[in-house]
């Protein structure tokens, strides 16, 4: 699929407050390995992906993203459609930790007792992020995709500060690279839908 924006971004969106609200709330609970999603299944792979995670259910949160992404699906000529958004996922990068090359949504679509996941598929990501760059290093949120045949790898700076967003189409492969230094921390959300016609 030819797209005229591989991804979106926002700068500085989201206020120190309510990162801070956000970070409270995922702190207070009881971090996981992270895992890669194999036949609808999270595995864990640390030859993959090797950092720490929890869900995260929270209404105002919903309302604080909702409107970003619906902004950023029409203005980069996106136009998905999609009903439903998963239950968000804070990440937690340390030292060593990374997150390689993968895509967020693979062939298959949900299969779920849950009609609101059911049959669908990812259609947008969303990273938030809710650190200041001067508090890590490594850990570069990273792009990859085929211009002419060429392998192009794109880091994405413009929404590396604290409060950025960046959106993309859930299909576009992307990376976080190793952590050389201090801690990252992120909330990923997926907007989801019935698949592409």
């Amino acid at each position: 699929m030819q797209l005229e924006n591989n991804y979106y971004y926002f700068p500085k969106a989201i206020s120190k407050e309510n990162c801070t609200k956000i970070l409270s709330i995922a702190r207070k609970k009881k971090l996981n390995d992270g895992g890669i999603l194999v036949n609808n299944k999270q595995v864990v792979e640390k030859s993959k992906r090797d950092c720490k995670v929890i869900w995260i259910n929270e209404p105002w949160i919903y309302d604080l993203l909702i409107p970003f992404i619906d902004n950023a699906n029409i203005k980069a000529n996106w136009n998905f459609d999609y009903d439903w958004h998963q239950d968000m996922q804070y990440t937690k990068y340390e030292k060593g930790h990374y997150f390689g090359w993968h895509s967020d949504q693979g062939p298959n679509t949900f299969v779920s007792d849950n009609k609101n996941f059911h049959g669908k598929t990812r259609k947008l990501s969303l990273t938030l992020q809710l650190t200041n760059p001067s508090e890590y290093e490594g850990g570069d949120f990273q792009f990859k995709w085929y211009n002419k045949k060429n392998e192009e790898i794109i880091t994405v700076t413009e929404a590396k500060d604290l409060g950025s967003l960046i959106i993309f189409p859930s299909f576009i492969w992307h990376q976080v690279t190793p952590i050389t230094k201090g801690t990252r921390e992120s909330l990923v959300n997926w907007s989801i839908g019935k698949p592409f016609k």
